[in-house]
Protein backbone atom coordinates (compact mmCIF):
# COMPACT_ATOMS: atom_id res chain seq x y z
CA UNK A 1 0.00 0.00 0.00
CA UNK A 2 1.55 3.29 -1.06
CA UNK A 3 1.85 6.25 1.26
CA UNK A 4 1.09 8.43 -1.77
CA UNK A 5 -2.50 7.20 -1.81
CA UNK A 6 -5.07 8.24 0.79
CA UNK A 7 -6.32 5.50 3.08
CA UNK A 8 -9.95 6.12 3.81
CA UNK A 9 -10.52 9.44 5.51
CA UNK A 10 -7.62 9.12 7.94
CA UNK A 11 -5.08 11.97 8.12
CA UNK A 12 -1.92 11.46 6.08
CA UNK A 13 0.32 11.19 9.16
CA UNK A 14 -1.91 8.44 10.54
CA UNK A 15 -1.92 6.62 7.19
CA UNK A 16 1.87 6.69 7.13
CA UNK A 17 2.17 5.54 10.73
CA UNK A 18 -0.16 2.58 10.18
CA UNK A 19 1.80 1.47 7.15
CA UNK A 20 5.11 1.68 9.01
CA UNK A 21 3.96 -0.42 11.97
CA UNK A 22 3.36 -4.16 11.92
CA UNK A 23 2.06 -5.25 15.34
CA UNK A 24 -1.33 -4.68 16.93
CA UNK A 25 -2.15 -5.57 20.55
CA UNK A 26 -5.77 -6.67 20.82
CA UNK A 27 -7.74 -6.85 24.05
CA UNK A 28 -10.77 -9.14 24.18
CA UNK A 29 -12.97 -10.25 27.06
CA UNK A 30 -15.38 -13.01 27.97
CA UNK A 31 -19.06 -12.13 28.51
CA UNK A 32 -18.29 -11.97 32.24
CA UNK A 33 -15.44 -9.52 31.70
CA UNK A 34 -12.36 -11.76 31.99
CA UNK A 35 -9.78 -9.94 29.82
CA UNK A 36 -7.17 -11.30 27.43
CA UNK A 37 -4.57 -9.42 25.38
CA UNK A 38 -2.52 -10.77 22.47
CA UNK A 39 -0.33 -9.34 19.72
CA UNK A 40 -0.93 -9.86 16.01
CA UNK A 41 0.43 -8.87 12.65
CA UNK A 42 -2.11 -6.52 11.09
CA UNK A 43 -3.05 -4.78 7.89
CA UNK A 44 -5.57 -2.03 7.38
CA UNK A 45 -7.85 -0.88 4.61
CA UNK A 46 -8.69 2.65 5.64
CA UNK A 47 -9.98 2.59 9.19
CA UNK A 48 -10.75 -1.15 9.02
CA UNK A 49 -8.13 -3.56 10.38
CA UNK A 50 -7.53 -7.24 9.62
CA UNK A 51 -5.70 -9.84 11.71
CA UNK A 52 -5.52 -13.61 11.74
CA UNK A 53 -5.32 -16.26 14.44
CA UNK A 54 -5.75 -19.97 14.99
CA UNK A 55 -9.43 -20.97 15.31
CA UNK A 56 -8.82 -22.59 18.71
CA UNK A 57 -6.97 -19.58 20.20
CA UNK A 58 -8.22 -17.73 23.27
CA UNK A 59 -8.77 -14.64 21.14
CA UNK A 60 -10.93 -16.55 18.65
CA UNK A 61 -13.01 -18.12 21.44
CA UNK A 62 -13.57 -14.80 23.18
CA UNK A 63 -14.50 -13.01 19.95
CA UNK A 64 -17.15 -15.66 19.32
CA UNK A 65 -18.65 -14.78 22.71
CA UNK A 66 -18.05 -11.05 22.83
CA UNK A 67 -17.19 -9.03 19.70
CA UNK A 68 -16.28 -5.82 21.56
CA UNK A 69 -12.54 -5.13 21.54
CA UNK A 70 -9.92 -2.50 22.29
CA UNK A 71 -6.51 -2.30 20.67
CA UNK A 72 -3.26 -0.37 20.50
CA UNK A 73 -0.54 0.06 17.89
CA UNK A 74 2.68 1.57 19.18
CA UNK A 75 6.44 1.24 19.43
CA UNK A 76 8.95 1.74 22.21
CA UNK A 77 11.05 4.90 22.33
CA UNK A 78 13.31 5.93 25.23
CA UNK A 79 12.33 9.59 24.68
CA UNK A 80 8.70 10.05 25.68
CA UNK A 81 8.57 13.24 23.58
CA UNK A 82 8.77 11.04 20.47
CA UNK A 83 5.97 8.71 21.53
CA UNK A 84 3.44 7.84 18.85
CA UNK A 85 0.66 5.30 18.71
CA UNK A 86 -2.93 4.38 17.97
CA UNK A 87 -5.62 3.56 20.50
CA UNK A 88 -8.93 2.18 19.29
CA UNK A 89 -12.12 0.46 20.32
CA UNK A 90 -14.87 -1.19 18.37
CA UNK A 91 -15.97 -4.69 17.42
CA UNK A 92 -14.35 -7.64 15.68
CA UNK A 93 -15.98 -10.26 13.48
CA UNK A 94 -14.61 -13.45 11.94
CA UNK A 95 -14.59 -13.20 8.15
CA UNK A 96 -16.95 -15.58 6.37
CA UNK A 97 -17.15 -13.92 2.95
CA UNK A 98 -14.55 -15.56 0.64
CA UNK A 99 -14.04 -12.33 -1.28
CA UNK A 100 -13.22 -10.39 1.86
CA UNK A 101 -10.88 -13.15 3.03
CA UNK A 102 -9.05 -12.94 -0.30
CA UNK A 103 -8.83 -9.17 0.06
CA UNK A 104 -7.35 -9.53 3.55
CA UNK A 105 -4.79 -12.07 2.29
CA UNK A 106 -3.79 -9.73 -0.54
CA UNK A 107 -3.25 -6.91 1.94
CA UNK A 108 -1.04 -9.14 4.09
CA UNK A 109 1.00 -10.24 1.08
CA UNK A 110 1.48 -6.62 0.02
CA UNK A 111 2.66 -5.51 3.45
CA UNK A 112 4.59 -8.66 4.42
CA UNK A 113 6.33 -9.93 1.31
CA UNK A 114 7.91 -12.83 3.21
CA UNK A 115 4.47 -14.39 3.71
CA UNK A 116 4.37 -15.39 0.06
CA UNK A 117 1.56 -17.79 -0.82
CA UNK A 118 1.46 -19.63 2.50
CA UNK A 119 -1.68 -21.69 3.10
CA UNK A 120 -4.48 -20.03 5.03
CA UNK A 121 -6.66 -23.13 5.32
CA UNK A 122 -6.27 -23.43 9.09
CA UNK A 123 -6.48 -19.74 9.91
CA UNK A 124 -9.32 -17.51 11.02
CA UNK A 125 -9.22 -13.97 9.66
CA UNK A 126 -11.16 -11.32 11.50
CA UNK A 127 -12.12 -7.73 10.80
CA UNK A 128 -11.81 -5.00 13.43
CA UNK A 129 -14.24 -2.15 12.80
CA UNK A 130 -13.35 0.73 15.11
CA UNK A 131 -15.98 2.92 16.66
CA UNK A 132 -13.17 5.30 17.58
CA UNK A 133 -9.48 5.85 16.83
CA UNK A 134 -7.14 8.18 18.67
CA UNK A 135 -3.66 9.09 17.44
CA UNK A 136 -1.00 9.78 20.07
CA UNK A 137 1.76 12.02 18.75
CA UNK A 138 3.89 13.84 21.30
CA UNK A 139 6.09 15.24 18.52
CA UNK A 140 3.11 17.31 17.38
CA UNK A 141 3.60 19.49 20.44
CA UNK A 142 7.33 19.18 20.87
CA UNK A 143 7.62 22.79 22.06
CA UNK A 144 5.21 22.26 24.92
CA UNK A 145 6.75 18.87 25.62
CA UNK A 146 10.23 20.38 25.86
CA UNK A 147 8.98 23.04 28.24
CA UNK A 148 7.22 20.49 30.41
CA UNK A 149 10.32 18.31 30.52
CA UNK A 150 12.75 21.04 31.63
CA UNK A 151 12.49 19.91 35.24
CA UNK A 152 13.34 16.32 34.36
CA UNK A 153 16.38 14.59 32.96
CA UNK A 154 16.91 14.96 29.19
CA UNK A 155 14.28 12.91 27.43
CA UNK A 156 12.63 12.13 30.76
CA UNK A 157 8.93 12.30 31.50
CA UNK A 158 7.41 14.24 34.37
CA UNK A 159 5.21 12.12 36.61
CA UNK A 160 1.64 12.41 35.37
CA UNK A 161 2.66 14.09 32.12
CA UNK A 162 -0.21 13.81 29.61
CA UNK A 163 0.28 12.48 26.10
CA UNK A 164 -0.91 14.51 23.15
CA UNK A 165 -3.79 12.68 21.47
CA UNK A 166 -6.16 13.50 18.62
CA UNK A 167 -9.45 11.85 17.71
CA UNK A 168 -8.93 10.84 14.07
CA UNK A 169 -11.88 8.54 13.44
CA UNK A 170 -15.22 7.62 14.90
CA UNK A 171 -18.45 6.33 13.49
CA UNK A 172 -19.75 9.92 13.57
CA UNK A 173 -17.03 11.82 11.72
CA UNK A 174 -17.29 14.54 9.08
CA UNK A 175 -21.03 15.10 8.84
CA UNK A 176 -21.43 18.04 6.41
CA UNK A 177 -22.04 21.18 8.45
CA UNK A 178 -24.99 22.21 6.31
CA UNK A 179 -26.78 19.08 7.57
CA UNK A 180 -26.18 19.73 11.27
CA UNK A 181 -29.10 22.12 11.67
CA UNK A 182 -31.49 19.32 10.79
CA UNK A 183 -30.05 16.74 13.20
CA UNK A 184 -31.95 17.80 16.30
CA UNK A 185 -35.26 17.56 14.45
CA UNK A 186 -34.48 13.94 13.57
CA UNK A 187 -34.06 12.82 17.21
CA UNK A 188 -37.02 11.39 19.11
CA UNK A 189 -37.19 10.58 22.81
CA UNK A 190 -38.31 7.12 23.91
CA UNK A 191 -38.72 5.79 27.45
CA UNK A 192 -38.77 2.06 28.18
CA UNK A 193 -39.27 0.03 31.36
CA UNK A 194 -36.86 -2.49 32.83
CA UNK A 195 -36.83 -5.83 30.95
CA UNK A 196 -38.17 -4.19 27.79
CA UNK A 197 -36.62 -5.59 24.59
CA UNK A 198 -35.41 -2.55 22.63
CA UNK A 199 -34.10 -4.46 19.61
CA UNK A 200 -34.09 -8.17 18.89
CA UNK A 201 -31.34 -10.15 17.20
CA UNK A 202 -32.19 -10.92 13.58
CA UNK A 203 -34.71 -8.08 13.27
CA UNK A 204 -34.30 -5.33 10.66
CA UNK A 205 -32.09 -2.42 11.68
CA UNK A 206 -34.61 0.42 11.65
CA UNK A 207 -33.24 2.80 14.31
CA UNK A 208 -30.08 4.18 15.88
CA UNK A 209 -30.11 4.66 19.68
CA UNK A 210 -28.34 6.91 22.21
CA UNK A 211 -28.79 6.23 25.92
CA UNK A 212 -29.82 9.35 27.85
CA UNK A 213 -30.07 7.55 31.17
CA UNK A 214 -30.57 4.01 32.43
CA UNK A 215 -28.75 0.83 31.43
CA UNK A 216 -29.13 -1.85 28.77
CA UNK A 217 -27.70 -5.33 28.26
CA UNK A 218 -26.41 -6.52 24.88
CA UNK A 219 -27.28 -10.21 24.49
CA UNK A 220 -26.04 -12.62 21.83
CA UNK A 221 -28.35 -15.54 21.06
CA UNK A 222 -27.00 -18.77 19.56
CA UNK A 223 -28.24 -22.34 19.62
CA UNK A 224 -31.07 -21.51 21.96
CA UNK A 225 -28.63 -20.03 24.48
CA UNK A 226 -28.31 -16.39 25.51
CA UNK A 227 -25.03 -14.71 26.51
CA UNK A 228 -24.75 -11.18 27.81
CA UNK A 229 -21.77 -9.63 26.00
CA UNK A 230 -21.90 -6.02 27.19
CA UNK A 231 -23.73 -3.41 29.22
CA UNK A 232 -24.20 0.14 27.97
CA UNK A 233 -25.02 3.23 30.02
CA UNK A 234 -25.58 6.98 29.77
CA UNK A 235 -23.94 8.58 26.75
CA UNK A 236 -23.24 5.33 24.90
CA UNK A 237 -24.98 4.37 21.67
CA UNK A 238 -25.90 1.27 19.70
CA UNK A 239 -27.51 0.17 16.47
CA UNK A 240 -25.19 2.04 14.10
CA UNK A 241 -23.20 -0.94 12.79
CA UNK A 242 -26.21 -2.89 11.53
CA UNK A 243 -27.36 0.22 9.65
CA UNK A 244 -23.88 0.93 8.27
CA UNK A 245 -23.53 -2.67 7.09
CA UNK A 246 -27.15 -2.95 5.90
CA UNK A 247 -27.72 -6.15 7.85
CA UNK A 248 -30.11 -7.47 10.53
CA UNK A 249 -29.45 -6.85 14.21
CA UNK A 250 -26.54 -8.98 15.44
CA UNK A 251 -27.67 -8.92 19.09
CA UNK A 252 -30.67 -8.37 21.32
CA UNK A 253 -30.66 -5.26 23.53
CA UNK A 254 -32.75 -5.34 26.71
CA UNK A 255 -33.29 -2.57 29.27
CA UNK A 256 -31.84 -3.46 32.68
CA UNK A 257 -33.48 -0.46 34.34
CA UNK A 258 -36.00 2.19 33.25
CA UNK A 259 -34.16 3.81 30.34
CA UNK A 260 -34.53 6.97 28.27
CA UNK A 261 -33.26 6.88 24.70
CA UNK A 262 -32.77 9.28 21.83
CA UNK A 263 -33.62 7.53 18.57
CA UNK A 264 -33.03 8.30 14.92
CA UNK A 265 -34.77 6.50 12.08
CA UNK A 266 -32.63 4.41 9.75
CA UNK A 267 -33.08 6.60 6.66
CA UNK A 268 -32.31 9.79 8.59
CA UNK A 269 -29.23 8.17 10.11
CA UNK A 270 -27.93 7.04 6.74
CA UNK A 271 -28.56 10.43 5.17
CA UNK A 272 -27.14 12.55 7.99
CA UNK A 273 -24.48 10.22 9.35
CA UNK A 274 -23.71 6.98 7.59
CA UNK A 275 -22.80 8.52 4.24
CA UNK A 276 -20.10 10.51 6.03
CA UNK A 277 -19.19 7.73 8.48
CA UNK A 278 -19.93 10.04 11.39
CA UNK A 279 -20.35 13.59 12.60
CA UNK A 280 -18.46 16.67 13.61
CA UNK A 281 -18.27 17.86 17.19
CA UNK A 282 -21.32 19.95 16.35
CA UNK A 283 -23.39 16.77 16.29
CA UNK A 284 -22.01 15.90 19.74
CA UNK A 285 -23.10 19.36 20.91
CA UNK A 286 -26.64 18.69 19.64
CA UNK A 287 -26.76 15.37 21.51
CA UNK A 288 -25.41 16.90 24.72
CA UNK A 289 -27.94 19.70 24.55
CA UNK A 290 -30.80 17.23 24.12
CA UNK A 291 -29.51 15.16 27.05
CA UNK A 292 -29.28 18.25 29.25
CA UNK A 293 -32.79 19.24 28.29
CA UNK A 294 -33.91 15.81 29.46
CA UNK A 295 -32.08 16.24 32.77
CA UNK A 296 -29.28 13.81 32.02
CA UNK A 297 -26.43 16.21 32.80
CA UNK A 298 -23.55 17.41 30.64
CA UNK A 299 -21.85 14.11 29.94
CA UNK A 300 -20.81 13.55 26.36
CA UNK A 301 -22.99 11.47 24.10
CA UNK A 302 -19.90 9.52 23.17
Amino acid sequence: MSTDQPIGALPTEVQRYLQEQQILTLATATPTGVPHAATFLYVNDGAVFYCWTQPESTTARQLAQNPQVAFTIDEYTPDWRKTKGIQGQGDAQVLLNPAEIRRAVELFQEKFAALGNASTANLSFFRITPAELQFIDNEAQVGQADAAAESTAPGGQALGQAYHRTLVHNVFLNLPRQEVATVAAQLDTVQVDADHIIVRQGAPADKFFIIVDGEVAVIHEEGGQQREVARLRQGQFFGEMAILRDMPRTATVRAIAPTTLLTMERDAFRTLVAQSLGTTSTFDDVIQQRMQELGAGPESAR
